[in-house]
């Protein structure tokens, strides 16, 4: 009898460790939000991927490299947002790194689409081979800096 009290203890204590032991939900009150354009290809000619390995795509939001939030988790702003390429969510997967540091820690950066295919060398380019005057450029830079709620629902 005593052998089968200690089985169903063990079997509780089992059942009872969480699947996801890393799995976070949480809210960040008034953090930014931009937006960055990038040319397909970098000036080396070679595809530009994002810091997770990923080709950049709709949906798809950067953050601070000190923010510790894995590539894969999902962000949710307060509204739909609709990007250069016309495609709108409020839904994104963090797949990349880069917002810059001066923005709040749990800033996004949302992907806006390509800017070009070959990447721009001239006095105006931008650091991720942008020309000033390419219209999704423009248009990210037309988002500007917005301030919103974020829900983060982590890998």
């Amino acid at each position: 009898m005593k052998n089968i009290s200690k089985i169903f203890i063990i079997i509780g204590l089992i059942l009872s460790i969480p699947l996801s032991a890393s799995a976070d939900t949480f809210t960040k009150y008034n953090q930014d939000v931009t937006a960055y354009s990038a040319s397909k290809y970098d000036k080396l000619k070679k595809l530009r991927y994002t810091h997770s390995g990923e080709l950049p795509k709709n949906g798809y939001v950067a953050m601070r490299s000190d923010t510790v939030v894995p590539f894969g988790s999902t962000v949710v702003t307060p509204y739909s947002i609709t990007n250069g390429n016309g495609y709108s969510t409020a839904t994104y997967l963090v797949q990349d790194t880069g917002v810059e540091h001066h923005l709040t820690t749990h800033a996004i950066d949302i992907w806006w689409g390509y800017c070009r295919t070959d990447a721009y060398e001239g006095v105006d380019a931008s650091a991720l081979g942008c020309k000033q005057s390419d219209s999704i450029f423009q248009s990210a830079l037309g988002f500007g800096r917005k301030t919103m709620n974020l829900q983060y629902f982590t890998k």
